[in-house]
């Protein structure tokens, strides 16, 4: 790998553990162990999920994966071992869930290597690893495996071995660029205007979205909430929704229609259990379903380039957090 890739990797992982140190470090029941396991488990792993964001770095860091035939070990172990340091720092280290969890790196990796070809076409392996990733994930079922590791460390650790998963080693284009470009910007602000056009109204007619217009403005706060939920919740949700399974579907069948409406409607029900009455249930799937449909347009417009929709889904969520009340 060359110089471009570490030296992002390195900036990034640096300004990373120390925003995680400074949030950390507010909350009382954190002890300067655990504090400083999180700080060495999170940083390197979210450096490296920006770092990747370059384009340059990708094809630096992919060139390292094809050509080296150990990376294979080198990138499963070394996120294993971000997986086990909290737990070998705090004395609460588990070798039952830590080879678990090293097993189905090496499996999605393995099987994604396996496959690889010229031209991405989402199969049945795709569909299972995809499954095996998100699932466990989006209900949480994942965080039981270490006490010590929050929704934000999985998030972000499933989207990076997801782009070197289908970008590496199955050699799929999903689109993952965050640099930004003025088009980027442009899109994202009329898909979000669509979206709020097309999915307020009934919002607000069914009663599950109410104006809740903030007395004040904390502006660091606000700032804070919105890259988070660009790193945490809007990036991982696109990458596998509309770079992986709606690319996926694109080059899989030849019906436009298909990849537009089975990765929303994918979408859609991923919220279902976020509510717990029916009415609710069928109101937040309807109006995520339409959101998805705005991300993939945002996705197709920009070019196949996943930021258009990682910055509309983040001002969607962002927004609906600070004016609307769900």
């Amino acid at each position: 790998m060359k110089n471009r890739f570490f030296v992002l990797w390195f900036i990034w992982s640096l300004l990373g553990a120390v925003l995680i140190y400074a949030l950390l470090s507010l909350d009382s029941d954190q002890t300067i162990m655990s504090v400083i396991s999180m700080v060495l488990s999170i940083s390197p792993i979210l450096g490296l999920m920006l770092a990747l964001g370059s384009p340059k770095a990708l094809q630096q860091f992919n060139s390292w994966l094809q050509k080296d035939k150990s990376s294979i070990y080198y990138t499963a172990g070394g996120i294993t071992l971000l997986f086990a340091i909290p737990g070998l720092l705090t004395l609460t280290f588990d070798p039952y869930f830590t080879a678990i969890f090293a097993c189905i790196v090496l499996a999605v990796f393995g099987s994604l290597k396996h496959i690889k070809s010229n031209h991405f076409q989402f199969g049945w392996i795709d569909l299972a690893l995809w499954i095996i990733l998100w699932i466990p994930f989006d209900l949480r079922w994942s965080t039981k495996m270490h006490p010590l590791l929050d929704y934000n460390w999985w998030s972000i650790t499933i989207s990076v071995i997801a782009v070197i998963g289908w970008y590496g080693y199955r050699n799929a284009d999903i689109g993952y660029r965050l640099v930004p470009k003025i088009k980027d910007l442009y899109i994202a602000l009329l898909a979000l205007l669509g979206i709020m056009v097309l999915v307020v109204p009934p919002g607000l007619i069914t009663g599950f979205l109410t104006f809740a217009f903030p007395k004040t403005l904390d502006v660091p706060k606000l700032a804070a909430h919105f890259i988070g939920l660009f790193l945490t919740v809007a990036l991982p949700e696109e990458l596998f929704f509309r770079g992986i399974l709606f690319k996926g579907l694109e080059k899989a069948t030849s019906k436009k229609w298909i990849p537009w409406v089975v990765s929303s409607l994918a979408f859609g029900l991923m919220h279902w259990n976020n509510v717990s009455t029916l009415p609710t249930q069928i109101t937040y799937f309807s109006l995520a379903t339409i959101a998805g449909l705005g991300y993939a347009w945002a996705y197709k417009k920009s070019g196949n380039n996943l930021l258009a929709a990682i910055l509309t889904h983040t001002l969607v969520d962002w927004v609906w957090k600070l004016v609307l009340a769900g």
